[in-house]
């Protein structure tokens, strides 16, 4: 849902997407879920996490940059 969300630009680059507890709150869901999907949108790269601060939608360049990262760490040597 959150992932679905910042594609149709709800959450716009740059802009802080509700925290976990805000999360579970909303969706009803588990703590445990609520963590599974952070670290969903960070590994999709959709999301980056700055301790203290919260979660934000990326930039395209930030995710073009998770990418090429992700696909170089599947690339076998």
């Amino acid at each position: 849902m959150i992932a679905e969300r910042i594609r149709k630009g709800e959450y716009r680059t740059g802009e802080r997407i509700p925290s976990l507890l805000d999360l579970i709150e909303e969706f009803g869901i588990a703590n445990v879920t609520g963590q599974k999907v952070m670290r969903a949108l960070r590994a999709d790269g959709l999301i980056r996490t700055e301790p203290g601060m919260g979660s934000f939608v990326t930039t395209p360049e930030e995710r073009k940059e998770i990418e090429e990262e992700q696909a170089k760490r599947s690339k076998p040597e």
